[in-house]
């Protein structure tokens, strides 16, 4: 081998090296990258799903009495526990004779529309329709202790009869945790 052929040899090996060291810095700085969004990713969403949902107890009552004001109206009353933002709130209501089952969010709300109602839309779609800690001209954005919301079933779209089951599930959206089941009977006056 000459000089030449020697020079060239050592270069190429050389060249080869400071390649491998490009593509390594380069591969190192995206792991990097990556650890440090997924770390960031953690740190945003993970402290909303680590957060435990408050500790609530409800009550509830299904009137199915004809006419104003209790007439078909389904009450919840927040019995005790820690206050619960109500945007953070979803009802579920099922209701078993008709096979009705709905998911109420959106809160608060001054009229139940098709925005707040995903399932079957028995609810009354008036200002009459929602009450309470979850309609917005009456509540502060918690609901506290004691504090009652009530949904309201359109006569006619759905008529509750005394007796029928129903069953009302409290979620907490951002968990989708569920605060309260509560198992009722219509009640007639």
């Amino acid at each position: 081998m000459t000089g030449c052929d020697a020079h060239a040899a050592s270069s190429v090996a050389s060249d080869g090296r400071a390649a491998s060291s490009v593509v390594g810095v380069v591969l190192l700085v995206g792991v990097t990258v990556t650890l440090a969004a997924a770390g960031g990713a953690v740190l945003a969403f993970g402290s909303a799903l680590d957060e435990p949902p408050p500790r609530v107890a409800f009550e509830a009552s299904l009137d199915a009495t004809d006419g104003w004001p209790d007439g078909q109206l389904l009450r919840l009353v927040h019995e005790s526990g820690e206050p619960v933002p109500v945007e953070a709130v979803a009802l579920v209501v099922e209701l078993d004779r008709t096979d009705a089952r709905a998911r109420l969010s959106g809160f608060p709300t001054r009229r139940l529309t098709g925005e707040n109602v995903r399932g079957r839309d028995v609810f009354d779609n008036g200002y009459a329709g929602v009450d309470g800690a979850l309609d917005a001209a009456h509540t502060d954005g918690e609901w506290t202790s004691g504090e009652s919301a009530s949904v309201r079933i359109a006569q006619g779209d759905l008529d509750v009869r005394p007796g029928d089951q129903a069953r009302v599930t409290v979620v907490y959206t951002p968990t989708n945790a569920i605060l309260g089941r509560i198992e009722l009977t219509a009640r007639g006056r």
